[in-house]
């Protein structure tokens, strides 16, 4: 019998573990954001699977479907859909929140400590020079796939690239924001809360043993030429981005 390795995840079901923080996502197109049921003040991250705007991701998870040996031989948890999403910057989390200079670390804490309910509250960990967490976008940009990525053994995604030659000049100015952020942030706080390089993504769901993940890498190839297939044409496309809180892998909120 194999052993989930993967801390993010606690049941084959699969169960999510807890795992608190908090991230800047582009905000879906057309989302739904429920009322989520512990607090009614915050937004629950909530794909429509019928929505047109979606389809990019509709797509993604449908061809994930049709690959049933990524569970039943490898252990692969696969994301739910209501979940997909595209980050763009981490923040604090359980992973890293002992990282966070001696001056700040014990607030931090106290941060975790009550979330979700302190992520309704004003925060120095929600704010950078006097400004919201944010990063600065003037046009939209549209994605397309571009390929099926493992990760460390721990993840499945499917990395994105500019579906056009403005979009790239977009995220271009977007990664220079990113880095700044991230290096005013790392000033601040004490801690480089995600790497300087930026690929986006959408994380379709984690492997729960790294052995057998091992095992999957001959079926990468194999897996991403359907996904380049069912997604060829399509694109999904960002306006804007937001601050946005997390209990685990399959659960995001946002004010």
């Amino acid at each position: 019998m194999f052993l989930i390795t993967n801390p993010k995840i606690s049941g084959f079901t699969p169960q999510w573990s807890q795992f608190k923080g908090f991230s800047i996502l582009f905000d879906n197109p057309s989302d739904r954001l429920l009322p989520l049921d512990e607090n009614r003040d915050m937004k629950l991250l909530s794909c429509d699977m019928e929505s047109e705007e979606l389809g990019f991701y509709k797509s993604l998870n449908q061809t994930l479907a049709q690959f049933p040996e990524m569970s039943n031989t490898y252990l692969f948890c696969p994301l739910p859909f209501h979940s997909y999403h595209v980050t763009l910057w981490d923040g604090i989390n359980d992973a890293n929140v002992q990282n966070v200079s001696r001056k700040y670390r014990f607030n931090a804490e106290d941060l975790f400590e009550d979330f979700p309910n302190s992520f309704l509250k004003e925060s120095e960990f929600f704010r950078i020079d006097e400004q919201p967490l944010t990063i600065n976008m003037e046009e939209p940009i549209e994605f397309q796939f571009d390929k099926l990525i493992k990760w460390g053994n721990i993840a499945l995604v499917a990395s994105l690239k500019p579906a056009n030659s403005q979009s790239q000049a977009i995220l271009h100015k977007i990664e220079k924001e990113r880095k700044s952020l991230i290096e005013r942030y790392k000033e601040h706080f004490g801690l480089e809360t995600c790497r300087l390089s930026y690929t986006p993504h959408v994380s379709l769901g984690y492997f729960a043993n790294k052995e057998l993940a091992e095992l999957s890498t001959s079926m990468i190839n194999y897996w991403n030429e359907s996904f380049l297939s069912n997604t060829n044409g399509q694109t999904i496309t960002f306006t804007s981005n937001s601050l946005y809180g997390f209990n685990n892998m399959a659960t995001f909120f946002k004010k």
